[in-house]
């Protein structure tokens, strides 16, 4: 079914093979990169600070698309520098810290699975910040979402470790970032992404450097492989998923966007088992298969 959601994409009775075709496509290639980037970060955490490595990575992405935009004579000037400063703090310099923060003390299945619970406070901040009124596709989706979660830790909610708060509070500022961007109405992707890294960066570089964290001996003893997978997925790759997730964003919002973030942990968690040595869960297993139902009832049904 869920091939069948990719090439049969339905909006108002019609079948679209364009445009909104193309955004699908770019959102499951976004999903790979962001499913795999926390294989890369976990297999970094071992070598550096969690606060360094975050603000590398910021400062990789925010190259990278300053160096494409430079390429495609792309103009660099963006408006609304202010909405995107507070932008950036959410999305960009919290989200990290508290993410990186919790990635170093939680399996990278568990950190990817908590994205499974990014629809539901997308869709909580859609409706109070949007006033979007949810169809009832939306709320079983919601549903099985919250349930799958569940499922991947046991249903042990009082025994969650501090990790997965951390994840969490990162978790629910990234959304927040990203439903800011729908109500702005912010356009122009790439310089929107340009400036929201880099503001990014200057907040994480200044808190690295007060909490005496930016110890660049540390980079001289990560392995030449780790260096090429972290400029890839984690460089490369993380610039592609702000450009792609800021574009989806403003075409189909932020709602049905937030829910391709339930790709990612099955690409992390099969790349655990070969990369991390994770051990293989049923409750796991389940879980993903919910998530690709929830995919499948987000595919586009806009019918009242």
């Amino acid at each position: 079914f869920f091939i069948k959601f990719i090439f049969e994409i339905e909006e108002n009775g019609h079948t679209y093979s364009g445009d909104l075709m193309s955004i699908y496509l770019q959102l499951l290639l976004a999903s790979f990169f962001w499913g795999t980037n926390v294989i890369v970060m976990k297999l970094l955490l071992s070598e550096i600070s969690f606060l360094l490595l975050a603000t590398i990575r910021v400062l990789l992405s925010c190259l990278f698309i300053a160096l494409y935009m430079k390429i495609k004579h792309i103009d660099f000037h963006c408006e609304n520098k202010y909405k995107i400063i507070i932008i950036s703090i959410l999305a960009i310099y919290l989200n990290f810290y508290f993410t990186f923060l919790g990635m170093s003390e939680v399996k990278g299945i568990d950190n990817a699975f908590m994205n499974a619970l990014a629809p539901v406070f997308t869709f909580i901040f859609s409706l109070v910040l949007l006033k979007k009124k949810g169809n009832l596709y939306e709320y079983i989706a919601i549903c099985i979402t919250v349930f799958a979660f569940l499922l991947s830790i046991h249903f042990q909610i009082f025994s969650i470790r501090i990790g997965f708060y951390y994840l969490f509070i990162g978790m629910i500022l990234y959304m927040l970032g990203n439903v800011l961007i729908q109500k702005w109405q912010l356009s122009h992707t790439l310089s929107l992404s340009f400036y929201e890294l880099l503001y990014g960066f200057m907040f994480l570089f200044l808190h690295c450097i007060l909490v005496d964290q930016f110890d660049m001996k540390q980079l001289l003893h990560i392995p030449l492989f780790y260096w090429l997978l972290f400029i890839l997925i984690s460089g490369i790759g993380f610039a592609y998923i702000q450009v792609t997730y800021i574009k989806a964003i403003e075409k189909i919002g932020a709602f049905k966007t937030s829910f391709f973030l339930g790709l990612n942990p099955i690409v992390t968690y099969i790349e655990s088992l070969f990369f991390l040595k994770e051990s293989f869960d049923w409750l796991h297993f389940i879980g993903f298969i919910l998530l690709g139902i929830v995919i499948y009832l987000m595919k586009g049904k806009n019918q009242k």
